[in-house]
């Protein structure tokens, strides 16, 4: 009996996986060749780029995911993700999502960069005309090769004239062609900054002294600090008075000299003697 509860499990598994590559195969036939192209541009910091070249259909791309362990029944958010950034949403609901759910969780579980993203939208707004535009404005820098927007921008980027922190090749372009585009550039800087001022604490900083007994806790050390600086000062100018600093009464606020800095003491333990 046990046996049989595990076939039918095991078949039960199958049929979920079945039924979840059958959803994939449907998205994968409302996808153009456009589709595939720019989905293979948002997935090059997940997957090789030589890997990514070989894929002629969305299915390819999704076997790459699924190797990666970047797509699978129990998440498929990155999927969702892309899909979301490509204006899929009537696809969506074959992953079990809908529009407000992937905006909801994209802060937290967004996996492609604002670099990337903001590639992709600028993409989107370099009409043929301005490509042309752009390609001429780069002479002999870029191959004369036929390209595409997305194309343009992943040959800039892997010649390293454009990164994350170095968008001046970038905003001179869109200046010069599609002056509108370079709000996105904007708006992508100071996405990027509030990022960078919202991330977790190190937490190898955080505990480099966890388990370390504190010697002064922050108050103790502002309130030591404190009554020095109101304290006498003792200087080239103060008198010893029975060992005491004694400040004149005409004399103005001075800094604290070299006596009445704060000393700090690292509390050693004391070392360990043998018995004879």
């Amino acid at each position: 009996m046990a046996s049989q509860g595990q076939c039918l499990s095991s078949s039960s598994d199958k049929n979920r996986k079945v039924n979840f590559r059958e959803r994939l195969l449907i998205i994968d036939s409302q996808l153009g060749v456009k589709d595939v192209e720019k989905l293979k541009f948002l997935c090059q910091d997940f997957v090789s780029h030589k890997k990514l070249e070989t894929c002629s259909s969305a299915l390819d791309i999704f076997d790459l995911l699924l190797a990666a362990d970047l797509l699978r029944e129990e998440d498929s958010f990155f999927l969702a993700e892309l899909l979301y950034i490509l204006e899929w949403i009537s696809l969506l609901r074959h992953l079990n999502y809908t529009k407000q759910q992937v905006e909801s969780l994209l802060p937290t579980q967004r996996k492609v960069s604002l670099f990337r993203n903001l590639l992709y939208e600028l993409s989107e707004g370099i009409i043929p005309e301005n490509l042309q535009s752009m390609i001429f404005l780069l002479g002999d820098s870029i191959p004369k090769i036929p390209m595409t927007s997305l194309g343009l921008l992943l040959y800039l980027e892997k010649q390293g004239k454009i990164d994350e922190d170095n968008l001046t090749s970038l905003e001179y372009l869109c200046g010069k062609t599609v002056p509108k585009l370079v709000e996105k550039i904007e708006k992508y800087k100071r996405e990027k900054a509030a990022q960078l001022a919202t991330l977790p604490v190190d937490k190898e900083t955080e505990s480099l002294h966890q388990g370390e007994e504190e010697l002064f806790s922050r108050s103790d050390t502002t309130k030591f600090l404190r009554a020095l600086q109101e304290g006498p000062c003792q200087n080239e100018h103060t008198r010893s008075n029975g060992g005491s600093c004694v400040q004149d009464a005409w004399e103005t606020q001075r800094p604290l000299c070299h006596c009445q800095q704060p000393q700090i003491y690292l509390h050693l333990p004391a070392r360990q003697t043998r018995d004879p």
